[in-house]
């Protein structure tokens, strides 16, 4: 997913692991060369298309009716704005939390934190496709799209549950009135979930669901339903002198191999859908392709419906946590590295560390067994265990070797593997009883605890209903002290840990980035967005340009 999120679905590299205390993996650097010389960044050269893949198709392309990260990955960034964005570039550590402005200029807020104003850039206009034909974008745009939010209710509303009001006072300036402090809203505004529609699109005018018309730098011109997405320039883009590239074009390509044998004759520019393993075979025969290992944001979880007996008893959901040997399924499948995480990633400001998570929940099976007999199951149970193939054989791979875990503590599985369109509904209405998959890699503790562990929380798939457990994530959001919200976060994480332990989360890992050497300045970032697709640009000897 992203080509930051491709290559967190799909990929791991092979290069520079080190074991750890724990039994885990040491993580790799940041955006860590793996093979091959990054390209020059300039001067761009403008022209060409570029040809990219990911695993699944979106179900829909309305950004509002599914949390769904292909999704937003096939039209944040790359075809709608939002009003500020994650920065990205040669210069910019991956994975920044640092924010610039998007469709906002400038933004502040009042000195008790409860009042952000945006000022827009003026001259913005709308993609010209009927019905808004590139009309100037106004304030109103914002209001309309976090009303429709709010109302539906969008899989956005527990980002925007803290919006009191949002004020129009001229067209160029948007004012949000916050029911509480929350000193983390810039970085709630750039989350890849905060994309700006049109108030024609909000109101009905057109189906979001099959068209997205946007400010972005490309307008999707067409979408063959699991086969491409096709993305030409958008001529009006507010961003002067870009993007560089006249469009792009996004492969919907499940099989690794097939990604490999298109990378191989430069029917791919850029890919990872590239694993650990299949790596010396692409670089045997592109010697030169670019290779990045880069620590992304999404977990491998198993996750359990917890309203389904015996699943609502910790002492079952505690056993199953402690039969998976996170650790070294992460040896095997995660040659670039991995960080064993606790109720939300360890890189995360606020989260727990590797080591923490290990003590709270440490792999002991003869432990597990003896916490499925006090809670009445000695002889262990039977369950179906879901997963889907639409990620790639890597989650396949995780659930099977769960499989086996849980078979030693006398959990007996019947692996169920479906299509990821079939999975992502049957999560949402939590129609399964125990699944293994990975979870989006949202930015801030906040957005993980608010979308995943509240109770009315819209990724709440689970059955969490913890009223101590929502005081507690509440009080965390008004809290401006940083170093009280930080005590705050590790509370919450330990309580959840302890009382919660769904979903019961595995390990964030590296994944890996694979360009051709002709690409240019591609620097990606953990969110499910495309924004950096319009600083790409191609060599003249590049197949797009020719």
């Amino acid at each position: 997913m992203s080509i930051a999120g491709i290559l967190v679905i799909a990929g791991c590299s092979g290069n520079g692991s080190e074991n750890t205390s724990d039994g885990g993996l040491k993580a790799p650097a940041a955006n860590e060369l793996v093979n091959g010389t990054p390209p020059t960044d300039g001067p761009a050269e403008n022209g060409g298309i570029l040809t990219i893949n990911d695993t699944s198709d979106s179900p829909t392309l309305d950004p509002h009716k599914t949390g769904s990260a292909y999704t937003h990955l096939q039209v944040s960034g790359i075809v709608y704005s939002k009003l500020l964005e994650f920065k990205t570039g040669s210069d910019i550590p991956y994975g920044s939390m640092g924010v610039r402005g998007d469709l906002a200029e400038t933004w502040d807020h009042s000195e008790d934190g409860t009042t952000w104003t945006f000022n827009l850039h003026k001259g913005v206009k709308w993609q010209n496709v009927a019905p808004v034909y590139g009309r100037a974008f106004t304030s109103a745009d914002v209001a309309c799209t976090i009303n429709r939010i709010k109302t539906l209710p969008g899989v956005q509303k527990n980002l925007v549950d803290v919006v009191q009001s949002v004020e129009t006072p001229d067209d160029n300036t948007v004012v949000f009135k916050l029911n509480t402090a929350y000193a983390a809203f810039d970085e709630t505004m750039a989350s890849f979930y905060m994309e700006i529609l049109p108030c024609e699109g909000t109101s009905g005018a057109y189906d979001l669901a099959t068209t997205a018309i946007g400010t972005g730098p490309f307008i999707l011109q067409k979408w063959d339903r699991k086969v491409q997405k096709t993305y030409v320039k958008n001529p009006d883009y507010f961003v002067a002198g870009k993007p560089h590239l006249d469009g792009v074009n996004l492969i919907i390509q499940s099989d690794p191999a097939a990604a490999i044998a298109a990378f191989r004759t430069q029917q791919l520019d850029a890919t990872g859908s590239i694993t650990d393993t299949l790596l010396p075979t692409v670089i045997s025969t592109n010697q030169d392709a670019v290779v990045r290992a880069q620590l992304g944001l999404i977990p491998t979880q198993m996750f359990v419906n917890s309203t389904v007996k015996p699943f609502d008893d910790i002492r079952v959901r505690k056993a199953l946590a402690m039969a998976w040997d996170r650790s070294g399924m992460g040896d095997t499948f995660q040659g670039a590295g991995f960080a064993l995480s606790g109720p939300f990633p360890s890189t995360l400001f606020g989260a727990m560390t590797p080591e923490q998570s290990t003590k709270i929940v440490p792999y002991d099976p003869a432990a597990a067994k003896k916490l499925l007999a006090e809670a009445g199951y000695p002889d262990g149970l039977s369950v179906e265990l879901m997963t889907t193939d639409g990620y790639g054989p890597t989650v396949v791979n995780s659930a099977q070797w769960i499989q086996e875990d849980l078979k030693a503590i006398g959990v007996k599985t019947t692996l169920k593997i479906i299509d990821y369109a079939t999975y992502f509904s049957t999560w949402q209405a939590k129609d399964y009883t125990l699944a293994v998959g990975l979870q989006t890699p949202f930015l801030t503790a906040d957005e993980w605890l608010n979308a995943t562990y509240r109770s009315n929380g819209p990724r709440n798939w689970y059955g969490t209903n913890d009223q101590k457990l929502d005081t507690m994530i509440d009080e965390q959001r008004g809290t401006l002290d940083r170093d009280e919200r930080e005590k705050q976060l590790q509370d919450i994480s330990t309580y959840i840990e302890t009382n919660v332990l769904n979903p019961i989360m595995g390990y964030t890992y590296a994944g890996l980035l694979v360009t051709q050497p002709y690409v240019h300045n591609m620097y990606t970032h953990p969110q499910l967005a495309r924004p950096y697709l319009a600083d790409v640009w191609l060599d003249k000897d590049a197949p797009g340009r020719k």
